[in-house]
């Protein structure tokens, strides 16, 4: 026996309303961009040649039946193919490098964030290896994974720009600090 309960109807409701897919949010293929002309061909400067007549058949073949005579009408002009001019190879050539975006600083500025990296991560580096020997929790464990993080992108950055690599040695700096607090 069957129950005509409401919960019945609902599930039947949406499973029949599901089963056809959902076309309120199915996207429309975005519209094609119309194709680029191609190019004219250049005019040509020669005449065309002129197409010499068709062969007659060496021997006609015999109808069964007598044909009924044909009025002439001349045939159509074949004009040869025009000979496709082929565009001039491009040379592609590799664009110039982008500009590097970034601060443009005075050489004094430059050996202000050299000094500040270098004692910023020389402290960094020391608390490090001074913490090495200990056993860590799991939350000190992080920081010094984060410091190690933050020291190996300063090295990078430091070739290309010294205010980032000074900033990440600071940021390490920080950490290490707290991590030296960390402990009793």
């Amino acid at each position: 026996m069957i129950t005509r309960s409401p919960a019945f109807f609902a599930l039947l409701a949406v499973l029949t309303l599901s089963s056809g897919g959902c076309n309120w949010f199915r996207r429309t293929p975005a519209p094609k961009p119309p194709p680029t002309p191609a190019p004219a061909p250049a005019p040509a400067t020669s005449t065309p040649e002129p197409v010499p007549p068709a062969p007659a058949p060496s021997a006609p073949a015999p109808s069964p039946t007598p044909a009924a005579p044909q009025p002439s009408t001349p045939a159509p002009a074949v004009h040869p193919p025009k000979p496709k001019s082929e565009p001039a190879p491009v040379v592609a050539t590799p664009p110039p490098p982008p500009p590097a975006l970034g601060q443009i600083l005075t050489p004094q500025q430059q050996a202000e964030f050299r000094r500040s990296y270098q004692q910023s991560a020389q402290f960094a580096r020391q608390t490090l290896s001074r913490l090495s020997g200990r056993t860590l929790s799991r939350d000190q464990a992080e920081t010094a994974t984060r410091i190690r993080s933050f020291l190996s992108q300063a090295d990078e950055a430091q070739s290309r720009d010294p205010a980032v690599a000074a900033q990440l040695a600071r940021r390490a700096e920080l950490l290490a600090r707290d991590l030296l607090n960390s402990f009793p």
